[in-house]
C-alpha cells in the first residue's frame, strides 16, 4: 500500500509538472524579422512554422512575424520560394529570432547556377552571359533621348532616432527635461522599429528637360520642412543632402552615392568585379521578370549586394532595382541602407523612373540604435511633349521656387500627400514648436547653434545682428601677443540686400587696435545670411590688422583660436592697411568674374624692416610702401557642389574643374604708388576618379610678376606651421623661404578608400583607408628682382630667405586615414633643400574629416 501511495504520489507531482510545463509552453510567443541576406531588406510573405506541426504564419510587408509555441524543442522552419530553407532550434528563454534567407541555386534555362563562393565561375555561367545582354542595353530607353521630358515630383526627407526606446529613455536625466517628447514617437513600426522623428521636409516640385540645347529646371510649388537640422544653415547643408542623397542611376559605370563612387552592377567592369546569380523568374505588374542577383567579390569594397528584376524578353528592361551594401563594406556611419527604384514602360519601351527609395540608418558604433534617414521620391505624369511655357528655359536658375512655396497650410500637404502611400505624415514641426517652450531646450539650441553656425543671435527672436565669428574672440601671436577680437554682421531681419560686417581687435603685446569694415549691397535677394549662393554684389571695405607674410589662409580666419598650436614661432608679421571697393558677380553655371579698386599700404616691423639698397651698395630703412591697384578674378567651376559656411565655401567634390585666373596691376605715381606691377596667375583643381581603386585630386597653379617690385609684392609659398593638414599648403616649408617672381606649383593626393587594407586579415577590420600625396613648388627669381644682382631700390630679403635653384621643392607624403572614422594622420617627407637648418625634413600632420 505504501509502495502504490508513493507511485500514485510520483505520478501526480510528474502530471503537475508536465501541466505547469505544457501551460508556460502555450504562452510562449516568438517573433522576429526575415531579410534578404544580400539586399538586407525586409521580405514579405515568407512562410514560418513549427517544423512537425500545423501552426505556421507568414510575415507581414516589414517582414514581422509572431507565432505561438514551445521553446524547449521547437524548430521553426523559414521557406520562400527562390531561397534557402532556414531551420532554426530555439532555447528555452529565447522569444525574438531575426532570420536571413540566402538566394538558393535556381535552374533556369536549364542551367544550374550556384550561388556559393567556391561553386562561382564566370566561365560558361549563364548569369554572366545573361547579365552581358542586359548591359548592352544600357542605354537604351533613355527617357533624355526625348527633345522633351517632363514630370511631377514628390520628395520626403526625413530624419528619426532609431529604434527608440521609449521606457529606458524615461529614466534618463535628458529626457526628463524634454518629456513632451513621448507624444510624438512614432509607433507605427518603421522598419519594425519605433521611431522619434526629428527632421522632416516635403517637397513638391515640377522637373522640365530640353535636349537641345540642354537645359534642366526644377521649378518648387510647394515646400515645408522642421527639426533639428535647422540648427544647421538651411542653404548651406542644401548641397550637401542633395549630393549625399541623390537618385543614383544605375546605369552608368559610378553610382554617385554619399559622396562616393560605388561600382554600377550594369558597369562595363562589372563581371570582374560582381558575382551574378539567376534566383527566379516572378512577375511584376503582370509582366514576367528575371530575378538577378549579385554581390562584389570583394565584400569591403564600395559595391552593392541585390537584385534587378529584368523582363524576360529581348528588350532586357530592367522592371525594379533593390540595393543595399555588404555588411563588411569600408563605408563609415552606414549600419543599414536599402534602396529600391521601380521603373514603367513606355508603349516605346522609353524608361520611366516612377520611384527612389533610400532609407538608411547611422550609426557611430555597432552598440547604437543611431538615426534613421530615409529619402522617398515619387514621380509621375510624366510627359515628353513640349511645355506650355517655354520661359522656363530661358531662366538661368536651376532651381526654382513659387513666392508663397513655403506658405502651404497643413490642409494643402493633407491633400497633397492622398494617393502617395510612400510620404509619411509626421507631427516633427508640432513637436519642435513645443520643445521650444521648454527653457532648457529653448538655450540648447542657441548654444548649439552658436558652436555650429559660428555667431550669436542678439535678440530671441528676428535678431537683426549676430555677433561673432566666436572661434575668433580669443586668440595670440608673436606680434600682438594676446589678441581679443569682437565683431559681427547684420542679417536679412534688417535688410535681405543691404548689410553691414566687421570686427574690432586688440593686441595687448603691441597694444595697437585693430578693425575691418564691410558695407555690402546684393543685388540678389538673401534669404538667410550674406554669402548666400549665388554672389552678386558691390562691396566696400576698410581694413586694418596685421599681416602674416607667407601664409594663406584659405578655408579659415587667420585668428581662429584652434589654428593657435604652432610647430614654430612665426615672428614674420607686419602691419597692413587695406582699402577695397570691389564688384563680384556669378552665374549659376559656375562662371564668376570680379573686379577690385585697392589700395594698400603695408608698414615693416623690427622682425620684417624694409632696407631699401641705394647704389653704394648701402641701405636704408624705409617704414611702408604704398600700392594702388586693379584686380581682375575669373573663376570657372561647372556643376560645383560645396558646403557654403556663414564665410566660407567648402567643396564637397571635385568632380567638375575649378579653374581660376587673377591679374592684379597698378601703375607708378597713382595714389602714391612708387612702382609699376603687373601680376598674373592660373590655377586648376579637379578630382578624378578611378574607381574601384580611388580617387586623385589634383591641384596646380602658376604665376608671374612681370615688374620689378619690393619683395612683399613678389610670389612667397603658402607655408603651413599647424599641425593640420590643409590643402594648397606646404607643411614643411617656413614662411618667406623662398621668394620667386614666377612659380608653378602641386598638388596630387591619392585616396585608395582601403584598396590596400581591405585585403589584408585582421587589418581590414579597423577599415582603415590609405593616403598618398605628392606636392612641389618650382619657382625662380628673375635679375631685376635679385637684390644680390640688381638690388638698387629693392629690399634687400629677410634672413630666413633662401634663393631656390633649378631643382624644385617637394614634399611626400603617406598617411592612414578614417582612424576611428575621423582622423587622418600623415608622414610627410621634405625631399629637397633638406639642408635648410631651420626648417624640418620631416614630420607627422593629421587631420579631422568626416567622410563616408
Amino acid at each position: 500500500m505504501r509502495l502504490i501511495i508513493r507511485l500514485m504520489c510520483f505520478a501526480f507531482f510528474l502530471l503537475a509538472a508536465a501541466t505547469r510545463q505544457m501551460s508556460a509552453q502555450q504562452n510562449v510567443q516568438i517573433e522576429g524579422y526575415v531579410r534578404d541576406s544580400l539586399t538586407n531588406e525586409a521580405m514579405s510573405d515568407v512562410t514560418v512554422t513549427i517544423r512537425g506541426t500545423t501552426i505556421g504564419t507568414a510575415t507581414s510587408d516589414k517582414g514581422y512575424f509572431s507565432i505561438h509555441g514551445t521553446t524547449d524543442s521547437m524548430v521553426l522552419s523559414v521557406s520562400y520560394i527562390g531561397y534557402e530553407t532556414v531551420y532554426r532550434q530555439l532555447k528555452p528563454g529565447m522569444n525574438r529570432v531575426d532570420i536571413a534567407l540566402n538566394p538558393a541555386a535556381y535552374a533556369l534555362n536549364e542551367v544550374v547556377v550556384g550561388r556559393r563562393k567556391e561553386k562561382y565561375s564566370k566561365k560558361d555561367n549563364p548569369a554572366v552571359e545573361f547579365v552581358k545582354k542586359v548591359m548592352a542595353r544600357r542605354h537604351l530607353h533613355e527617357p533624355h533621348e526625348h527633345e522633351y521630358y517632363n514630370y511631377d515630383i514628390y520628395e520626403q526627407r526625413m530624419f528619426a532616432n532609431n529604434d527608440f526606446d521609449v521606457e529606458k529613455a524615461r529614466q534618463l536625466w535628458l529626457f526628463k527635461q524634454i518629456d513632451v517628447i513621448f507624444d510624438y514617437v512614432d509607433s507605427t513600426s518603421i522598419r519594425g522599429k519605433t521611431i522619434l522623428p526629428l527632421y522632416n521636409e516635403e517637397i513638391i516640385a515640377d522637373y522640365h528637360y530640353r535636349k537641345s540645347p540642354r537645359t534642366e529646371r526644377k521649378f518648387i510649388d510647394a515646400y515645408k520642412r522642421a527639426g533639428l537640422i535647422e540648427l544647421i544653415l538651411e542653404e548651406g547643408m542644401t548641397q550637401f543632402i542633395d549630393e549625399a542623397f541623390q537618385d543614383i542611376n544605375i546605369f552608368q559605370d559610378n553610382i554617385n552615392l554619399l559622396l562616393q563612387r560605388f561600382v554600377s552592377p550594369l558597369s562595363s567592369i562589372g563581371d570582374d568585379y560582381y558575382k551574378y546569380y539567376l534566383l527566379d523568374t516572378l512577375m511584376i505588374d503582370d509582366v514576367q521578370c528575371v530575378d538577378l542577383g549579385f554581390a562584389p567579390f570583394n565584400s569591403e569594397s564600395f559595391g552593392f549586394v541585390g537584385h534587378l528584376y529584368v523582363t524576360l524578353d529581348s528588350t532586357y528592361f530592367i522592371k525594379k532595382v533593390n540595393l543595399n551594401v555588404p555588411r563588411d563594406i569600408n563605408l563609415n556611419f552606414i549600419g543599414e541602407m536599402s534602396i529600391e527604384q521601380e521603373y514603367e514602360r513606355t508603349a516605346d519601351s522609353t524608361r520611366l523612373l516612377t520611384k527612389n527609395d533610400i532609407a538608411m540608418v547611422f550609426r557611430f558604433s555597432k552598440k547604437q540604435s543611431g538615426t534613421y534617414a530615409r529619402r522617398v521620391a515619387v514621380y509621375n505624369n510624366h510627359s515628353f511633349d513640349k511645355p506650355g511655357d517655354m520661359a522656363i528655359f530661358e531662366n538661368n536658375i536651376p532651381v526654382m521656387e513659387s513666392e508663397g512655396a513655403r506658405r502651404k497650410n497643413e490642409k494643402f500637404w493633407d491633400e497633397a500627400r492622398k494617393g502617395t502611400s510612400e510620404i509619411q505624415k509626421t507631427s516633427v514641426e508640432e513637436m519642435m514648436a513645443k520643445l521650444r517652450e521648454v527653457p532648457a531646450f529653448y538655450w540648447s539650441e542657441k548654444i548649439i547653434n552658436v558652436l555650429v553656425n559660428g555667431y550669436a543671435q542678439t535678440a530671441k527672436e528676428n535678431s537683426i545682428f549676430e555677433v561673432g565669428p566666436a572661434n575668433t574672440f580669443i586668440s595670440g601671436n608673436a606680434l600682438e601677443g594676446l589678441r581679443l577680437r569682437l565683431g559681427g554682421t547684420t542679417t536679412t531681419n534688417l535688410s535681405k540686400q543691404l548689410f553691414l560686417d566687421g570686427y574690432m581687435a586688440y593686441g595687448f603685446g603691441d597694444q595697437k587696435v585693430k578693425g575691418d569694415a564691410i558695407l555690402e549691397y546684393s543685388f540678389n535677394k538673401k534669404r538667410t545670411f550674406r554669402k548666400e549662393y549665388p554672389f552678386h554684389y558691390i562691396r566696400a571695405e576698410y581694413k586694418y590688422d596685421i599681416n602674416q607674410i607667407g601664409q594663406h589662409y584659405l578655408y579659415t580666419n587667420p585668428d581662429n583660436i584652434f589654428m593657435m598650436p604652432k610647430r614654430a614661432k612665426n615672428n614674420l608679421l607686419t602691419y597692413m592697411q587695406r582699402a577695397e571697393l570691389s564688384y563680384y558677380r556669378e552665374n549659376y553655371k559656375g562662371l564668376g568674374f570680379s573686379m577690385m579698386l585697392r589700395h594698400l599700404q603695408e608698414w615693416a616691423t623690427p622682425d620684417v624692416p624694409f632696407r631699401q639698397i641705394h647704389a653704394d651698395g648701402l641701405f636704408s630703412p624705409v617704414d611702408h610702401y604704398t600700392s594702388a591697384q586693379v584686380e581682375f578674378y575669373l573663376r570657372w567651376a561647372p556643376n560645383e557642389k560645396f558646403y557654403q559656411s556663414r564665410n566660407y565655401r567648402y567643396p564637397i567634390t571635385l568632380d567638375a574643374p575649378i579653374v581660376t585666373l587673377t591679374h592684379t596691376m597698378a601703375r607708378k605715381g597713382i595714389l602714391g604708388t612708387d612702382h609699376n606691377y603687373n601680376k598674373t596667375e592660373l590655377g586648376l583643381r579637379k578630382r578624378f576618379w578611378l574607381s574601384p581603386f580611388g580617387y586623385i585630386d589634383i591641384y596646380g597653379q602658376a604665376g608671374i610678376v612681370w615688374d620689378r617690385v619690393p619683395y612683399p609684392l613678389l610670389i612667397i609659398p603658402n607655408a603651413n606651421l599647424s599641425y593640420s593638414i590643409e590643402p594648397e599648403t606646404f607643411p614643411l616649408m617656413n614662411p618667406m623661404e623662398f621668394i620667386n617672381d614666377r612659380f608653378a606649383s602641386w598638388e596630387a593626393t591619392y585616396f585608395l578608400n582601403g584598396w590596400i587594407f581591405n585585403r589584408l586579415p585582421l587589418i581590414k577590420e579597423l577599415q582603415l583607408r590609405e593616403v598618398l600625396s605628392f606636392r612641389g613648388w618650382y619657382g625662380s627669381l628673375s635679375d631685376k628682382n635679385n637684390p644680390a644682382v640688381n638690388g638698387v631700390g629693392l629690399y634687400r630679403f629677410p634672413s630666413e630667405t633662401h634663393l631656390m635653384d633649378k631643382q624644385p621643392y617637394m614634399e611626400l607624403g603617406v598617411g592612414v586615414e578614417n582612424i576611428l572614422k575621423l582622423i587622418r594622420l600623415d608622414y610627410i617627407w621634405r625631399l629637397s633643400y633638406r639642408d635648410h637648418k631651420e626648417a624640418p625634413n620631416g614630420g607627422i600632420r593629421m587631420r579631422i574629416k568626416f567622410s563616408f
